[in-house]
């Protein structure tokens, strides 16, 4: 009857997560659209748009992984969601772009409420040979709405208008509240608050490992991420290439995560077991791939359209072992306090996200396409051979506290 329950939770946690991550991306590019057609923003006051999306979750993201560790995951978690419906609402019925940034920035912060409390939720609710698979199938589902909502959201605005695609975005977060409502979670008792507290000035200590292995990873790959469409231009592809490119990394990261909790459901493999080389071998083979695109642009041969796709199909699939396998690290490595680690987490992706663009824009300009994937492959060797060197000299050491 146990694993029945913990079947039953996992489905919810799930459905709940998929639901809500559609409904992120569709609101992320409505709020786009809204700025670029409704307000009709300057370049300057599209960035300031991009740090009102960021930089409160930036800020408050580990405070509030270490509130979903202490507290109940499940009533925080529902209440974000209802906050941001609200502040949906508020887009929508508000003109005015001074409410407008503050509803945005709202809306970060509630955003960021749901990755530390569905790994709490997780944690409290899984064995822990359960989360392989769980962690799989979540990253099948967050890549799939990373691939059609943003779709999604731009077919309804083109369609209908930004307010419609706001609706839907509300209609699938009310879905994921339903969802979540009805997961059964373990109460936390006094001792674990204590225990929570006690070991949370440990965990920040011990969790630089992770968010160096993580960082780095955030940093080389948007280095070149955003910058993808005007380097294929600056080299000569026609522009039907780009979606191709993305299919097939979306498809190699849906497949292989498939592929992962296929071998996790019927207990073939164990592998991902929390170990450090479990993170940095997919992570260094993507920046091989990135190498394997560097030299691609820099040479003289032909049919460098068909290959491309065969190298992006390849980083799709190592980017979903990556995604999969640093899950499982923090469950092993950082389970008494996966919350904060989940916020300390997101806060260090988005201040990659806000800072590598800056650096891959320059180097594009400076050295071209093939430049930039060769920087970023570079970079990523040159930062995970000083994670090991540091790792061998005793400097970093891993916590190992599983749930």
């Amino acid at each position: 009857m146990k694993t029945v329950g913990q079947n039953s939770t996992s489905k919810l946690l799930l459905i709940g997560d998929g639901f809500s991550a559609f409904g992120t991306w569709i609101d992320f590019i409505a709020i786009l659209t809204l700025s670029a057609y409704q307000y009709h923003v300057s370049s300057i006051e599209m960035a300031v748009v991009s740090a009102a999306m960021l930089l409160p979750g930036i800020l408050l993201a580990p405070v509030i992984g270490r509130i979903c560790d202490q507290r109940d995951p499940k009533q925080i978690l529902l209440l974000s969601i209802i906050f941001r419906v609200l502040c949906t609402a508020g887009v929508l019925l508000l003109q005015n772009f001074g409410a407008f940034l503050i509803l945005i920035s709202l809306r970060s912060i509630f955003a960021s409420v749901a990755p530390p409390a569905i790994n709490v939720m997780a944690i409290r609710s899984l064995n822990q040979t359960a989360l392989p698979k769980f962690y799989s199938v979540l990253n099948i589902l967050n890549s799939a709405a990373k691939i059609i909502a943003p779709a999604l959201g731009t077919i309804s605005s083109s369609l209908s208008s930004e307010a419609f695609a706001l609706i839907m975005s509300a209609v699938f977060s009310s879905a994921s509240f339903a969802a979540f409502s009805m997961v059964r979670t373990q109460s936390v008792s006094r001792q674990d608050e204590q225990r929570h507290s006690t070991t949370k000035e440990t965990s920040i200590t011990t969790m630089m490992p992770f968010l160096w292995i993580a960082g780095s990873y955030a940093f080389f790959v948007f280095m070149v991420n955003n910058l993808v469409p005007v380097a294929l231009e600056r080299s000569g592809f026609d522009k039907s290439l780009l979606g191709i490119l993305i299919s097939c990394s979306g498809a190699g990261n849906i497949l292989s995560g498939i592929w992962l909790a296929k071998k996790s459901a019927t207990g073939i493999s164990s592998s991902l077991s929390g170990r450090p080389s479990e993170t940095l071998t997919p992570a260094l083979l993507q920046a091989l791939g990135f190498a394997v695109i560097a030299l691609l642009l820099w040479s003289e041969i032909n049919h460098k359209a068909y290959i491309l796709p065969v190298v992006f199909f390849f980083i799709g699939t190592v980017s979903a072992r990556y995604a999969i396998a640093l899950n499982i690290h923090m469950s092993t490595h950082h389970g008494h306090s996966i919350g904060a680690a989940s916020g300390a987490l997101q806060s260090a992706q988005n201040i990659m996200i806000l800072l590598a663009p800056m650096l891959g824009a320059i180097v594009l300009d400076k050295a071209g396409a093939a430049g930039l994937f060769a920087t970023a492959a570079a970079t990523a060797f040159l930062l995970y051979a000083l994670f090991i060197a540091m790792q061998a000299l005793g400097m970093l050491k891993f916590q190992h506290s599983k749930a």
